[in-house]
């Protein structure tokens, strides 16, 4: 009888492991996503990619001598993402993504500290992060900027023959270009630097890994 259960057990097994077996679970087929038309058009000669870092991957176009040199680049000690130039005409980097942590069911305003210590500037101590009308369709987003008296001063700076520093810092309101923070997570807030012109990278697109919300190990 035991030999008997065996050999029944067996056939059983190979049974459900056959060609015809519904239970079996195939792989997801990830699809990379698309660029918008706008973007296809501005970067049409470059290469585009998904950049990965510790903490979140974006996907980005990575571009040749014909646009600059440019490329998106993880940087993990922000962490984040900065558009690098190696064009030897105008060089350099700046930060085009930048995540703070908050706690959970926090509201935005948790972050504020770290973001004045991370943008300093003339009226740092003065800026608030203020919310923004959003558009149709675009989750809600904040400004970094001075408010009260400090507000009205750069309005009137503004209005000006000279263009004034940016009053917050480099992550601030700025006559130019657009940065805006918004609440990607529950414990994440994302920096973006919308620039003036297409950017190259894709900010829908940011995804956070799953290691970016693991519990920090038990000391003891």
């Amino acid at each position: 009888m035991r030999n008997w259960l065996i050999a029944t057990t067996a056939v059983a097994f190979l049974i459900g492991c056959g060609p015809g077996d519904t239970r079996k679970v195939e792989p997801a087929v990830v699809h990379a996503p698309e660029p918008v038309q706008v973007m296809r058009d501005t970067f049409a000669s470059c290469t585009w990619g998904e950049v990965k870092g510790a903490v979140a991957s974006i996907w980005s176009y990575a571009c040749g001598p014909g646009y600059g040199n440019v490329h998106l680049a993880a940087d993990d000690a922000l962490p984040g993402f900065v558009i690098e130039s190696t064009d030897p005409a105008a060089p350099g980097r700046r930060i085009a993504l930048r995540l703070f942590d908050k706690p959970a069911e926090a509201p935005i305003e948790s972050i504020l500290t770290a973001v004045r210590a991370a943008s300093p500037g003339a009226g740092t101590a003065a800026c608030v992060l203020a919310p923004r009308v959003a558009e149709e369709g675009m989750p809600p987003s904040y400004v970094f900027t001075p408010e009260g008296a400090a507000k009205v001063a750069y309005d009137a700076a503004l209005a000006g023959d000279e263009i004034p520093e940016p009053p917050c810092g480099d992550l601030g309101v700025s006559h130019v270009g657009d940065r805006s923070f918004r609440v990607i997570a529950q414990d994440k807030v994302a920096f973006i630097d919308f620039g003036s012109e297409i950017q190259i990278f894709d900010a829908s697109t940011l995804k956070l890994n799953a290691a970016a919300h693991a519990p920090a190990p038990d000391a003891h």
